[in-house]
């Protein structure tokens, strides 16, 4: 019988949740181990208080978390429409939507928000990599 449930949109679920869960990986490395002091340090500067202070940590690392997958999602669409079938064309779709899309809304908000520079290079360098990584699983997934 036919299984529409993992099928819908034609996409393949079970690689748009691991590309989704490897893009929440990639998040938690990036903005802990390797740019978490910095980012933290000029979000608090910039906002005068700690990031996310007085939020439940667990609904934000689950929203994260479903964001991702959605963006995985989102890619996976749209390697499907354009019909995409080799890693060099995922690759320049990913730089495409991780600049023209993330990175432009990123650099946008950064301006009306006043955001710090580095706030900004941190969290857009983030999802355009994020972007090349989740196309690469989506087009290597057998």
């Amino acid at each position: 019988m036919y299984n529409a449930g993992m099928n819908w949109l034609g996409l393949n679920w079970i690689s748009v949740l691991c590309a989704g869960a490897a893009g929440w990986v990639l998040a938690a490395i990036w903005y802990s181990m390797l740019f978490g002091k910095i980012w933290a340090r000029e979000q608090e500067r910039h906002l005068g208080r700690p990031c996310g202070a007085g939020r439940s940590m667990g609904l934000m690392l689950v929203s994260t978390f479903v964001l991702n997958v959605m963006m995985a999602a989102a890619m996976a669409y749209l390697i499907k429409r354009t019909g995409f079938a080799d890693m060099n064309h995922a690759i320049k779709l990913a730089v495409a939507t991780g600049i023209g899309f993330a990175g432009v809304a990123l650099t946008i908000v950064s301006v009306w928000e006043g955001k710090p520079t580095k706030v900004w290079f941190i969290d857009t360098s983030y999802y355009f990599l994020n972007a090349i990584l989740t196309a690469a699983i989506l087009i290597r997934w057998p």
